[in-house]
């Protein structure tokens, strides 16, 4: 920040963008992702209006038109006056800014509590002390999801952060109430400090990326359903055993090889096959079954095939009708067409 100003000689009021009508839309904006993530509804309820109301009445508030006395206005600098107008800021009065605190204090306390309700609390026996019977009401059961366990530290880290900024923005307001005066004495000092937190979210984000793509399909009812079953399953086995039973008895040449057949002839459930293969990373049935032929084709490839049969003998050999297919699905798998595959094995 030192550089910035030091490079465009102006001093940047930090404390304006705190007094900016938006910055209310944060804290609801924020209990609204959480709300959203944990009941896996993205349909707009009527519930949700009303906080957009509550939004709009803050706006209205901000927007009114607190001007400075004359006094007040000439001891800005031309830079405040600036920054003023850039960030459409203006001076607000202490019971506003109490009201966005107690907004802030609120929607931390919603927030809170709606994860609370949503993850299971240890339960309390009556044999338990009242102080550990209060604290078993905040504190979680371990899943045995590991998805679900990672979707609750990714939703708690991002509440602690935002109680931390409530706390920065109160702290702002402290000093504004205190000092009847729009906050400049420290902006170095609390320049510094929200640069390294919003360094740190970044870094957070960026180490999360992962769940932060997939966060919407991790807690709806089919992803949730197949964590269910992973733990009533050991996947590799069941996945060991498919795929030796496929090989074994050459069920990639049958015509009626699909995922309901083979969950018949296996004696599996067909969602525990399907569960296995996903996990396994293979997006469906199909996938897997070309994925198998590919593999029968390049070890036939690799015992000599190709030297006494064609290309159309060896796709029919592995499972597959036509061979323009195979030529395709072969390329995907290893990125060369069966001939050159033969050809870089000499």
């Amino acid at each position: 920040m030192d550089f910035v100003e030091k490079l465009y000689a102006v001093k940047f009021p930090i404390g304006l963008i705190f007094n900016t009508s938006l910055v209310c839309f944060i804290p609801i904006l924020f209990y609204l992702y959480v709300k959203k993530t944990v009941s896996n509804d993205n349909a707009f309820n009527s519930t949700d209006i009303i906080h957009i109301v509550v939004f709009f009445i803050f706006y209205i508030f901000f927007e009114l038109p607190f001007k400075p006395t004359a006094s007040e206005f000439m001891s800005l600098s031309q830079e405040d006056i600036y920054w003023s107008n850039y960030f459409n800021a203006k001076k607000i009065p202490t019971w506003l800014l109490i009201l966005r605190n107690l907004l802030n204090l609120a929607y931390c306390i919603l927030t809170y509590n709606l994860l609370l309700s949503t993850f299971k609390n240890k339960p309390s026996t009556k044999e338990d002390s009242t102080l550990k019977r209060f604290l078993n009401k905040f504190t979680h059961i371990k899943s045995p999801s590991k998805q679900i366990e990672k979707v609750k530290l990714w939703l708690y880290n991002l509440t602690h952060y935002k109680a931390l900024m409530s706390l920065f923005t109160f702290y702002f307001s402290i000093k504004l109430s205190l000092n009847d005066e729009v906050f400049y004495n420290d902006q170095h000092y609390a320049s510094s400090f929200l640069a390294f937190m919003i360094l740190g979210l970044l870094y957070y984000l960026n180490k999360n990326e992962t769940i932060l793509y997939n966060l919407p399909s991790f807690m709806n009812e089919d992803s949730l359903r197949r964590e269910k079953i992973k733990e009533e399953i050991k996947v590799e086995e069941i996945y060991k055993y498919v795929v030796s039973q496929i090989e074994e008895h050459k069920l990639y040449l049958d015509d009626q090889l699909r995922l309901d057949w083979l969950a018949n002839e296996l004696e599996i459930k067909e969602e525990y096959i399907s569960v296995t293969l996903k996990e396994n990373k293979f997006d469906n049935f199909k996938m897997f079954v070309n994925y198998l032929k590919v593999k029968k084709a390049k070890e036939l490839i690799k015992g000599g095939y190709l030297r006494k049969y064609n290309i159309e003998a060896l796709a029919k050999a592995c499972g597959f009708k036509a061979t323009n297919s195979f030529y395709r699905i072969f390329k995907n798998e290893t990125g060369l067409t069966p001939k050159m595959f033969s050809e870089n094995l000499s």
